[in-house]
């Protein structure tokens, strides 16, 4: 008889407040659920620059600022991202491991061809000042969605 009773209070308070009851169980948004905002479809370029110099020694700190208000600032007035790295490659001599400094660029697609000019003169320009065999580059095949 209790059991009874006590079920039936359940069931009356979950009819009375079914409010309180849905918002104690997480909700969980469906897999095909897609969330978008308002934006711009942008490209993005990634470049990998290495630190060591062929023959011995490394791009100083204040090098690599200088590389960067003389070569990239006047093609990306507009920004860039400058990321830190470690990471290691197999060159002409054998196996590589060297700091790394890694540049994101994101541009209009509308640009795209003026900043691809750019940005292979930018990778261009660290190879001769730097004696490099070369610089990464990585294109996203897809436009990333930007919004500021």
């Amino acid at each position: 008889m209790n059991n009874k009773i006590l079920i039936s209070l359940l069931m009356v308070l979950l009819l009375w407040h079914p409010q309180d009851v849905s918002s104690a169980v997480p909700v969980r948004p469906q897999a095909d659920s897609v969330i978008s905002f308002d934006g711009e479809k942008y490209c993005r370029t990634e470049l990998y620059f290495g630190r060591s110099i062929a023959g011995g020694g490394m791009v100083s700190d204040e090098q690599w600022k200088q590389f960067l208000a003389d070569e990239v600032t006047p093609r990306f007035p507009d920004g860039f991202s400058v990321l830190s790295g470690y990471g290691q490659y197999r060159g002409k001599t054998g196996i590589i491991s060297e700091p790394n400094q890694i540049l994101i660029f994101l541009y209009p697609r509308k640009t795209q061809k003026t900043s691809h000019v750019k940005i292979e003169e930018i990778r261009a320009a660290y190879v001769k000042k730097f004696n490099q065999e070369s610089v990464l580059r990585l294109d996203f095949k897809n436009a990333v969605t930007v919004a500021f």
